[in-house]
Protein backbone atom coordinates (compact mmCIF):
# COMPACT_ATOMS: atom_id res chain seq x y z
CA UNK A 1 0.00 0.00 0.00
CA UNK A 2 0.84 4.05 -0.38
CA UNK A 3 -0.04 5.89 2.20
CA UNK A 4 0.02 9.74 2.37
CA UNK A 5 0.80 10.93 5.59
CA UNK A 6 -0.34 14.31 6.16
CA UNK A 7 1.02 16.19 9.33
CA UNK A 8 -0.20 19.49 11.07
CA UNK A 9 3.09 19.11 13.05
CA UNK A 10 6.66 17.61 12.08
CA UNK A 11 10.47 18.16 12.69
CA UNK A 12 11.45 21.40 10.85
CA UNK A 13 14.90 23.28 11.29
CA UNK A 14 12.73 25.95 13.16
CA UNK A 15 11.45 23.10 16.04
CA UNK A 16 13.66 20.18 15.65
CA UNK A 17 11.54 18.21 17.97
CA UNK A 18 7.85 19.40 16.70
CA UNK A 19 5.79 16.03 16.40
CA UNK A 20 8.77 13.57 15.83
CA UNK A 21 5.96 11.07 18.03
CA UNK A 22 4.60 11.65 14.30
CA UNK A 23 7.86 10.97 12.63
CA UNK A 24 7.78 8.10 14.51
CA UNK A 25 4.27 6.30 13.54
CA UNK A 26 5.54 6.87 9.88
CA UNK A 27 8.74 5.08 10.71
CA UNK A 28 6.25 2.92 12.18
CA UNK A 29 4.23 2.29 9.05
CA UNK A 30 6.75 2.63 6.86
CA UNK A 31 8.85 -0.91 7.68
CA UNK A 32 5.33 -2.89 6.20
CA UNK A 33 3.93 0.12 3.51
CA UNK A 34 5.03 2.84 1.27
CA UNK A 35 4.83 5.78 3.32
CA UNK A 36 5.34 9.73 2.14
CA UNK A 37 5.30 12.39 4.68
CA UNK A 38 3.62 15.82 4.13
CA UNK A 39 4.53 18.73 5.83
CA UNK A 40 3.71 22.42 5.49
CA UNK A 41 5.32 24.93 7.13
CA UNK A 42 5.08 29.31 7.40
CA UNK A 43 8.40 30.85 8.31
CA UNK A 44 10.12 34.41 7.14
CA UNK A 45 13.15 32.17 5.97
CA UNK A 46 11.88 32.29 2.18
CA UNK A 47 10.13 34.45 -0.12
CA UNK A 48 8.56 31.77 -2.55
CA UNK A 49 7.33 27.99 -1.85
CA UNK A 50 10.17 26.44 -1.14
CA UNK A 51 9.69 22.57 -1.98
CA UNK A 52 12.35 19.74 0.23
CA UNK A 53 12.02 16.19 -0.42
CA UNK A 54 14.31 13.87 1.52
CA UNK A 55 14.93 10.00 2.43
CA UNK A 56 14.45 9.34 6.35
CA UNK A 57 15.50 5.52 6.93
CA UNK A 58 11.85 4.11 5.59
CA UNK A 59 10.22 6.94 4.60
CA UNK A 60 10.28 9.64 2.15
CA UNK A 61 9.58 13.19 3.59
CA UNK A 62 8.39 16.40 1.96
CA UNK A 63 8.46 19.44 3.25
CA UNK A 64 6.74 22.71 1.79
CA UNK A 65 7.99 26.13 3.56
CA UNK A 66 6.38 28.74 2.31
CA UNK A 67 6.53 32.48 3.54
CA UNK A 68 4.93 33.87 6.13
CA UNK A 69 1.50 35.99 6.08
CA UNK A 70 0.42 38.63 8.65
CA UNK A 71 -2.02 36.95 10.95
CA UNK A 72 -4.50 40.07 9.92
CA UNK A 73 -5.06 38.17 6.98
CA UNK A 74 -6.58 35.01 7.87
CA UNK A 75 -7.93 34.67 4.61
CA UNK A 76 -4.61 35.13 2.80
CA UNK A 77 -2.95 32.81 5.12
CA UNK A 78 -5.47 29.62 4.45
CA UNK A 79 -5.22 30.14 0.84
CA UNK A 80 -1.21 29.86 0.99
CA UNK A 81 -1.19 26.85 3.17
CA UNK A 82 -3.47 25.18 1.00
CA UNK A 83 -1.50 25.92 -2.17
CA UNK A 84 1.60 24.55 -0.55
CA UNK A 85 -0.46 21.78 0.36
CA UNK A 86 -1.30 21.18 -3.30
CA UNK A 87 2.35 21.58 -4.55
CA UNK A 88 3.73 19.05 -1.98
CA UNK A 89 1.20 16.58 -2.95
CA UNK A 90 1.56 17.13 -7.16
CA UNK A 91 5.14 16.49 -6.57
CA UNK A 92 4.64 13.31 -4.13
CA UNK A 93 2.15 12.48 -6.88
CA UNK A 94 4.37 12.26 -9.74
CA UNK A 95 7.10 10.32 -7.71
CA UNK A 96 4.69 7.55 -6.19
CA UNK A 97 1.36 7.72 -8.18
CA UNK A 98 -1.97 7.25 -6.57
CA UNK A 99 -1.84 6.92 -3.40
CA UNK A 100 -4.35 4.23 -1.27
CA UNK A 101 -5.25 6.32 2.01
CA UNK A 102 -4.08 9.48 3.68
CA UNK A 103 -2.93 9.48 7.34
CA UNK A 104 -3.77 12.86 8.53
CA UNK A 105 -1.93 13.16 12.09
CA UNK A 106 -3.89 15.83 14.39
CA UNK A 107 -7.11 17.88 12.99
CA UNK A 108 -6.08 21.15 13.02
CA UNK A 109 -4.83 22.73 10.60
CA UNK A 110 -3.91 20.07 7.60
CA UNK A 111 -7.34 18.43 7.87
CA UNK A 112 -7.58 21.27 5.64
CA UNK A 113 -5.90 19.26 3.03
CA UNK A 114 -7.16 16.18 3.73
CA UNK A 115 -11.11 16.84 3.53
CA UNK A 116 -9.89 18.65 0.33
CA UNK A 117 -8.39 15.28 -1.13
CA UNK A 118 -11.13 13.56 0.03
CA UNK A 119 -13.87 15.45 -2.31
CA UNK A 120 -11.59 15.87 -4.69
CA UNK A 121 -10.14 12.45 -5.62
CA UNK A 122 -11.99 10.30 -2.92
CA UNK A 123 -9.19 9.66 -1.02
CA UNK A 124 -9.76 8.20 2.40
CA UNK A 125 -8.29 9.13 5.51
CA UNK A 126 -7.48 8.07 9.01
CA UNK A 127 -6.88 10.39 11.73
CA UNK A 128 -4.63 9.91 14.23
CA UNK A 129 -4.88 13.11 17.33
CA UNK A 130 -2.17 13.21 20.24
CA UNK A 131 -3.22 16.78 21.21
CA UNK A 132 -3.72 17.46 25.16
CA UNK A 133 -5.99 20.91 23.95
CA UNK A 134 -8.54 18.26 23.46
CA UNK A 135 -8.69 17.39 27.36
CA UNK A 136 -11.29 19.76 29.89
CA UNK A 137 -8.25 20.01 32.10
CA UNK A 138 -6.23 22.33 29.10
CA UNK A 139 -5.96 25.75 29.92
CA UNK A 140 -6.61 26.51 26.45
CA UNK A 141 -10.06 26.21 23.84
CA UNK A 142 -10.17 25.77 20.21
CA UNK A 143 -11.32 29.32 18.57
CA UNK A 144 -14.64 28.79 16.19
CA UNK A 145 -12.92 27.74 13.26
CA UNK A 146 -10.60 25.42 14.59
CA UNK A 147 -14.01 23.84 16.01
CA UNK A 148 -15.73 23.70 12.57
CA UNK A 149 -12.87 22.27 11.19
CA UNK A 150 -11.96 19.74 13.47
CA UNK A 151 -16.12 18.75 13.42
CA UNK A 152 -15.94 18.73 9.10
CA UNK A 153 -12.94 16.70 9.27
CA UNK A 154 -13.40 14.31 11.93
CA UNK A 155 -17.02 12.93 10.68
CA UNK A 156 -15.68 12.71 7.44
CA UNK A 157 -12.46 10.46 8.73
CA UNK A 158 -13.02 6.80 7.98
CA UNK A 159 -11.57 5.63 11.60
CA UNK A 160 -9.91 8.54 14.56
CA UNK A 161 -7.31 7.01 16.46
CA UNK A 162 -6.33 8.81 19.49
CA UNK A 163 -3.77 7.93 21.39
CA UNK A 164 -5.32 7.13 24.78
CA UNK A 165 -8.41 5.88 25.70
CA UNK A 166 -8.76 9.46 27.48
CA UNK A 167 -8.45 11.73 24.32
CA UNK A 168 -10.94 9.52 22.61
CA UNK A 169 -13.06 9.86 25.55
CA UNK A 170 -12.55 13.78 25.20
CA UNK A 171 -13.32 14.06 21.30
CA UNK A 172 -15.89 11.09 21.19
CA UNK A 173 -18.79 13.96 21.69
CA UNK A 174 -17.24 16.39 19.19
CA UNK A 175 -18.17 13.72 16.17
CA UNK A 176 -21.46 12.33 15.00
CA UNK A 177 -20.02 9.00 14.72
CA UNK A 178 -18.32 6.13 16.65
CA UNK A 179 -15.47 5.04 14.19
CA UNK A 180 -12.74 4.85 16.87
CA UNK A 181 -9.85 3.42 17.45
CA UNK A 182 -6.83 3.74 19.92
CA UNK A 183 -3.18 3.42 18.53
CA UNK A 184 -0.96 4.33 21.05
CA UNK A 185 2.39 6.32 20.33
CA UNK A 186 4.87 4.17 19.07
CA UNK A 187 8.32 3.28 20.63
CA UNK A 188 12.32 3.48 18.59
CA UNK A 189 12.83 0.02 20.13
CA UNK A 190 15.94 -0.29 18.21
CA UNK A 191 16.97 2.60 19.64
CA UNK A 192 15.92 2.50 23.21
CA UNK A 193 17.66 -0.78 25.53
CA UNK A 194 16.79 -2.32 28.40
CA UNK A 195 18.50 -0.73 31.68
CA UNK A 196 20.39 -3.16 34.01
CA UNK A 197 19.80 -3.88 37.50
CA UNK A 198 21.13 -0.96 39.93
CA UNK A 199 24.29 -2.49 42.08
CA UNK A 200 23.69 -2.40 45.81
CA UNK A 201 26.35 0.30 46.42
CA UNK A 202 25.22 2.99 43.65
CA UNK A 203 22.63 5.68 44.45
CA UNK A 204 19.14 5.26 42.99
CA UNK A 205 18.88 7.43 39.90
CA UNK A 206 15.65 9.38 39.21
CA UNK A 207 14.73 11.04 35.81
CA UNK A 208 12.90 13.06 34.21
CA UNK A 209 12.45 14.73 31.02
CA UNK A 210 9.64 17.06 29.58
CA UNK A 211 9.78 20.78 28.39
CA UNK A 212 9.85 22.12 32.07
CA UNK A 213 7.31 24.29 31.17
CA UNK A 214 5.84 24.95 34.61
CA UNK A 215 2.50 25.22 34.11
CA UNK A 216 2.28 22.43 32.55
CA UNK A 217 4.81 20.11 34.00
CA UNK A 218 4.47 21.26 37.54
CA UNK A 219 8.20 21.73 37.59
CA UNK A 220 8.45 23.90 41.00
CA UNK A 221 6.12 21.51 42.72
CA UNK A 222 8.62 18.28 41.65
CA UNK A 223 11.40 20.68 42.89
CA UNK A 224 9.54 20.78 46.05
CA UNK A 225 9.18 17.10 46.26
CA UNK A 226 12.66 16.44 45.77
CA UNK A 227 13.59 19.03 48.67
CA UNK A 228 11.75 17.23 51.07
CA UNK A 229 12.91 13.44 49.56
CA UNK A 230 16.34 15.37 49.94
CA UNK A 231 16.00 16.12 54.14
CA UNK A 232 14.30 12.15 54.32
CA UNK A 233 17.21 10.32 52.37
CA UNK A 234 20.59 10.82 51.15
CA UNK A 235 20.58 7.08 48.75
CA UNK A 236 19.45 8.72 45.26
CA UNK A 237 20.55 11.89 42.22
CA UNK A 238 17.94 13.16 40.09
CA UNK A 239 18.57 14.16 36.27
CA UNK A 240 15.91 16.80 35.01
CA UNK A 241 16.10 17.59 31.41
CA UNK A 242 14.08 20.04 29.65
CA UNK A 243 13.94 23.72 27.75
CA UNK A 244 16.65 26.11 28.63
CA UNK A 245 14.73 28.65 31.81
CA UNK A 246 17.97 29.87 32.18
CA UNK A 247 18.97 29.20 35.93
CA UNK A 248 15.86 29.66 37.35
CA UNK A 249 15.24 26.26 38.72
CA UNK A 250 18.49 25.57 39.27
CA UNK A 251 18.47 28.39 41.72
CA UNK A 252 15.33 27.39 43.16
CA UNK A 253 16.77 23.96 43.97
CA UNK A 254 19.46 25.70 45.99
CA UNK A 255 16.86 27.43 47.76
CA UNK A 256 15.08 24.78 48.42
CA UNK A 257 17.72 23.47 50.11
CA UNK A 258 18.24 20.43 47.72
CA UNK A 259 22.17 19.39 47.46
CA UNK A 260 24.01 20.19 44.69
CA UNK A 261 25.49 17.10 44.35
CA UNK A 262 21.83 15.31 44.67
CA UNK A 263 20.87 16.89 41.64
CA UNK A 264 21.36 17.74 37.78
CA UNK A 265 19.06 20.17 35.57
CA UNK A 266 20.56 20.00 32.26
CA UNK A 267 19.18 21.59 28.83
CA UNK A 268 16.73 19.32 25.78
CA UNK A 269 18.75 16.95 24.27
CA UNK A 270 18.05 15.05 21.29
CA UNK A 271 16.39 11.84 20.93
CA UNK A 272 19.52 9.73 20.59
CA UNK A 273 20.87 11.18 23.80
CA UNK A 274 17.41 10.47 25.97
CA UNK A 275 17.76 7.16 24.09
CA UNK A 276 21.26 6.72 26.21
CA UNK A 277 20.25 8.73 29.79
CA UNK A 278 17.64 6.66 30.05
CA UNK A 279 18.79 2.78 30.85
CA UNK A 280 21.38 5.03 33.03
CA UNK A 281 19.05 5.54 35.73
CA UNK A 282 15.94 3.14 37.23
CA UNK A 283 12.86 5.43 37.97
CA UNK A 284 11.39 7.53 35.89
CA UNK A 285 9.27 10.91 37.35
CA UNK A 286 6.67 12.97 35.90
CA UNK A 287 4.09 15.29 37.86
CA UNK A 288 2.00 16.91 35.30
CA UNK A 289 -1.08 19.03 35.67
CA UNK A 290 -2.36 17.30 32.46
CA UNK A 291 -0.66 14.76 29.63
CA UNK A 292 -2.31 12.76 26.84
CA UNK A 293 -0.18 9.60 26.67
CA UNK A 294 3.64 10.84 27.53
CA UNK A 295 5.61 9.26 25.04
CA UNK A 296 8.58 9.71 27.81
CA UNK A 297 6.55 7.29 29.72
CA UNK A 298 7.02 5.03 26.80
CA UNK A 299 9.89 5.28 26.11
CA UNK A 300 10.95 4.64 29.88
CA UNK A 301 9.08 1.90 29.99
CA UNK A 302 10.68 -0.01 26.77
CA UNK A 303 14.22 0.99 28.71
CA UNK A 304 12.86 -0.98 32.05
CA UNK A 305 12.71 2.16 34.07
CA UNK A 306 9.75 2.17 36.95
CA UNK A 307 7.27 4.88 36.60
CA UNK A 308 5.83 6.87 39.38
CA UNK A 309 3.68 9.98 37.40
CA UNK A 310 0.93 11.61 38.31
CA UNK A 311 -2.50 10.49 37.31
CA UNK A 312 -3.57 12.66 34.77
CA UNK A 313 -4.55 12.12 30.93
CA UNK A 314 -3.78 8.77 29.61
CA UNK A 315 -1.10 8.02 31.86
CA UNK A 316 -3.52 5.20 33.87
CA UNK A 317 -3.63 3.67 30.69
CA UNK A 318 0.45 2.83 31.13
CA UNK A 319 1.29 1.83 34.03
CA UNK A 320 0.07 -1.23 35.89
CA UNK A 321 1.33 -2.23 39.37
CA UNK A 322 4.40 -4.44 37.58
CA UNK A 323 5.53 -1.01 36.31
CA UNK A 324 4.89 2.05 38.48
CA UNK A 325 2.58 3.94 40.90
CA UNK A 326 0.15 6.65 40.31
CA UNK A 327 -0.53 10.23 42.98
CA UNK A 328 -2.97 12.14 42.25
CA UNK A 329 -1.98 15.60 40.32
CA UNK A 330 -0.78 18.73 42.21
CA UNK A 331 -0.48 16.06 45.39
CA UNK A 332 2.90 16.86 46.76
CA UNK A 333 2.68 14.90 49.94
CA UNK A 334 1.74 11.72 48.14
CA UNK A 335 4.37 11.73 45.79
CA UNK A 336 7.01 11.89 48.05
CA UNK A 337 5.25 9.15 50.13
CA UNK A 338 4.98 7.61 47.04
CA UNK A 339 9.13 7.94 46.18
CA UNK A 340 10.29 6.82 49.02
CA UNK A 341 7.93 3.83 48.82
CA UNK A 342 9.09 2.69 44.67
CA UNK A 343 12.99 3.39 46.53
CA UNK A 344 12.36 0.84 49.56
CA UNK A 345 10.89 -1.51 47.10
CA UNK A 346 12.72 -1.12 43.65
CA UNK A 347 14.16 -4.66 43.39
CA UNK A 348 10.38 -5.61 43.19
CA UNK A 349 10.32 -4.09 39.87
CA UNK A 350 11.49 -6.29 36.81
CA UNK A 351 13.50 -4.30 34.18
CA UNK A 352 13.32 -6.98 31.87
CA UNK A 353 9.41 -7.81 32.38
CA UNK A 354 8.84 -4.13 31.82
CA UNK A 355 10.68 -3.51 28.44
CA UNK A 356 9.28 -6.64 27.37
CA UNK A 357 5.86 -5.74 27.97
CA UNK A 358 6.15 -2.43 26.95
CA UNK A 359 8.02 -3.48 23.72
CA UNK A 360 5.02 -5.90 23.00
CA UNK A 361 2.61 -2.38 23.14
CA UNK A 362 4.24 0.52 22.00
CA UNK A 363 7.34 -1.43 19.71
CA UNK A 364 7.23 -0.59 16.29
CA UNK A 365 5.74 -3.93 14.75
CA UNK A 366 3.02 -3.87 16.76
CA UNK A 367 2.14 -0.37 16.03
CA UNK A 368 2.33 -0.88 12.13
CA UNK A 369 0.47 -3.30 11.88
CA UNK A 370 -2.53 -1.82 13.82
CA UNK A 371 -2.42 0.88 11.39
CA UNK A 372 -1.93 -1.23 8.25
CA UNK A 373 -5.15 -3.25 9.23
CA UNK A 374 -6.71 -0.10 9.60
CA UNK A 375 -5.83 1.25 6.47
CA UNK A 376 -6.71 -2.38 4.64
CA UNK A 377 -10.47 -1.66 6.17
CA UNK A 378 -11.07 1.55 4.27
Amino acid sequence: MKILFLASWYPNPEQPQNGNFIERHAQAVGRLATVAVLYVHSTNTVTDYDIQISKNKHITECRIYFPKTSSYRPFTKIKNYKKAHWKGYQKLVELFGKFDVCHLNVFYPAGIFATELKKKYNLPFVITEHWTKFLPIHPARFNPHEKLVIRQTGNAAKMICPVSEDLKNAIHPLMNHDRFQVVPNVVDTDLFTVRTPRPADRPIRILHISTLNDTHKNTTGMLRVLAKLSQQRTDFTVTMIGNHYEDTYTKMAETLGIPAERIQILPEIPLAEVATQMPQHDIFLLFSHYENLPCVISEALVCGLSVVSADVGGIREMITPENGKLVPAGDEAALVLMLNTMMNNLDKYDPQKISTAARKQYGYDAVGKAFLKLYSAT
